[in-house]
């Protein structure tokens, strides 16, 4: 299942797309509602949920417009996640005190949960390329 996945480069933008949504409304919703079990700011995560809104429509429009040249596309979209996953560390690093479990446990399993989109983006590339 995971190498039909790498294959098809269509499915890879809706697998990212989803993803993307699912992070947009559990950070702009559940997490704000709960900001004050989480820890983070308000502000910081809202820009979280909003730049996940826009991984969204980014891999949703390359799932339903991009029909060839797949390649520069999935160089975007890797380094996008791997640039929120950079911003994620960071935050964590840099709220550590203020931050609590329940905000700590999410983002670090949102980042393991990058790293695998990642991973498998970047295998769906080397599949286009070989």
């Amino acid at each position: 299942m995971l190498q039909k996945l790498i294959n098809n480069p269509k499915s890879v933008f809706l697998f990212d797309a989803m993803g993307a949504l699912l992070t947009s409304t559990l950070i702009g919703g559940l997490l704000v509602a709960y900001q004050s079990y989480i820890g983070l700011s308000f502000t910081w995560l809202y820009i979280l949920a909003s730049i996940a809104a826009v991984f969204t429509i980014y891999s949703s429009s390359c799932a339903v417009l991009i029909q060839k040249k797949w390649s520069p596309f999935l160089k975007i979209i890797i380094t996008a996640n791997t640039l929120y996953a950079c911003l994620t560390t960071a935050l964590i690093i840099l709220y550590s005190q203020e931050l609590k479990a329940l905000g700590f446990a999410y983002f670090i399993g949102e980042i393991f949960v990058l790293i695998g989109v990642i991973w498998i983006e970047i295998k769906a590339l080397k599949a286009l390329t070989n």
